[in-house]
């Protein structure tokens, strides 16, 4: 399968230096550490949302139901989105951890 030739010719420069100690490990590393950094950024957002309003998302979305601003709906659609995103990646992260050897 060409694929699999393409990521492992990309791996192999990894094992060879010793830094995997074989391509299946260095994919997963790899993987794992980008989903790590999407997290990141995400919770950044959430954290960012806290301070900005002083409150947690439940609180904040009971308190501007039916009189928030535009700039405050916005706020809270790019503050649900990260919530959202970032339980998806935490569940595809604890998938790949549990999943792949």
């Amino acid at each position: 399968m060409i694929t699999q030739k393409i990521i492992s010719n990309i791996l192999k420069p990894l094992v060879v230096s010793g830094i995997y100690k074989d391509e299946a490990v260095a994919l997963k590393d790899i993987i794992a550490d980008y989903m790590h950094r999407r997290i990141e950024a995400y919770v950044s957002v959430i954290k960012m949302m806290e301070s900005k309003y002083g409150e947690d998302f439940n609180t904040v979305s009971k308190k501007i139901r039916k009189n928030a601003t535009i700039e405050v709906e916005d706020d809270w659609m790019e503050w649900k989105a990260a919530i959202v995103m970032s339980r998806s990646w935490h569940q595809a992260l604890k998938k790949l951890l549990n999943n792949a050897t």
